[in-house]
């Protein structure tokens, strides 16, 4: 791997349009540690690329093969979708930040900074023009959450491209302006992770699905298209960061009040992925999606179990239910109860009832395939 700060520096021709900031100037704008001696674009050549040309495909996804649609999903390494750029970059983002809330300490969504790193093959068209829009990406979502970029870098690799983000507490300064109250915390401190990603064998407790934005069953850019070889052509957009910080907020309480048994984090792969990945030896899932489904407006299935849309998972004893029920609601927050944990050796159940008779039942059995979780 090499450095190439060309890529960081040059002025961007995509699609015939001169873009008007270079990488480097759009992550400046929410850096940390400003520099106004950065190099002007006119001092390396323009980088020329198209956005790639996909022609979307017209497979739909079959409900009766949601097992084979997950083990395929957990088989695959995801490869960089250049298509969706942008959506697949704030999925990514938002996936980083949602991981600290697991984490000991007293902290705010505000308190917060992230690390990027591109590992970039630049040799192929499109993979130029998916950079700029992955970095506009992370210009736009951090400035609307009022974040800091702690530090960013390129470099160049043969193989696949892909994004390595880290999380750490932001910088303070007596002149920081940029992070504005009420999303800071006074003496924040974060440390390891403090709540367990693996199901508690409590069988009366629930586990409840919060997205972090609207439920979609787009499943542009997902693992599960790459592992299927379609192209869906529309991907969750995960856009709406007033939102995101209210969830992030809540859920943030919850876990500092210890109300939260485990939780895990909804990004890559999607929902099912992550429910598969709380299952342990002996402690798997009864769990009914028929509330989302509806939520959904009636969305595939399919769909909703493996589109990338930004959320967490929690378990939480039945005791607390009522408690958990009254801060979600009073900060105009959705959640979709999804059912209990149960002593049936790792196994995950999923059903889903539609009102309109199109699917009567969706049951799929995801036998435990080792290696995820613990008790």
């Amino acid at each position: 791997m090499e450095e190439n700060i060309s890529a960081l520096y040059s002025a961007y021709i995509i699609d015939g349009v001169r873009e008007s900031l270079t990488p480097a100037r759009i992550l400046q704008s929410v850096s940390a540690f400003r520099a106004d001696n950065l190099p002007e674009a006119d001092s390396f050549a323009p980088i020329v690329d198209e956005t790639p040309d996909v022609t979307p495909s017209t497979d739909v996804p079959d409900s009766r093969k949601v097992e084979k649609y997950l083990s395929a999903v957990l088989r695959t390494q995801r490869v960089f979708p250049m298509a969706f750029a942008s959506q697949y970059t704030r999925m990514a983002v938002a996936k980083a930040l949602t991981d600290t809330i697991w984490k000991i300490g007293h902290f705010r969504i505000g308190d917060l900074a992230i690390t990027m790193k591109w590992l970039w093959n630049d040799a192929e068209l499109g993979n130029m023009a998916g950079f700029y829009r992955s970095v506009e990406a992370v210009g736009d979502m951090l400035d609307a959450l009022n974040l800091h970029l702690l530090d960013y870098s390129y470099e160049t690799v043969e193989g696949p491209c892909s994004l390595v983000i880290t999380t750490d507490l932001r910088p303070s300064s007596d002149d920081d302006q940029l992070v504005e109250q009420p999303y800071t915390t006074a003496d924040p401190s974060i440390g390891v992770a403090g709540i367990s990603n693996s199901l508690q064998p409590d069988e009366a407790s629930w586990i409840v699905y919060i997205p972090f934005d609207s439920p979609s069953s787009k499943l542009g850019g997902s693992l599960l298209s790459q592992a299927l070889n379609i192209n869906p052509p529309l991907a969750p957009q995960a856009d709406d960061t007033d939102y995101f910080i209210d969830c992030f907020e809540v859920v943030r309480e919850l876990v500092e009040d210890g109300i939260v048994l485990a939780g895990a984090s909804v990004g890559e792969g999607g929902l099912l992925p992550a429910l598969k990945g709380m299952a342990t030896s002996r402690t798997g899932a009864l769990l009914d999606l028929s509330d989302l489904k509806r939520a959904s407006a009636g969305s595939d299935m399919v769909g909703l179990l493996f589109a990338e849309v930004p959320g967490v998972i929690i378990q939480i004893r039945d005791i607390d239910f009522d408690y958990m029920d009254a801060e979600l609601l009073l900060q105009d927050v959705a959640f979709y109860p999804l059912g209990h944990p149960a002593a049936n050796g790792g196994t995950v159940r999923v059903k889903a009832s539609a009102k309109t008779g199109i699917q009567n039942i969706l049951e799929s059995l995801v036998q435990r395939q080792g290696g995820e979780g613990e008790d």
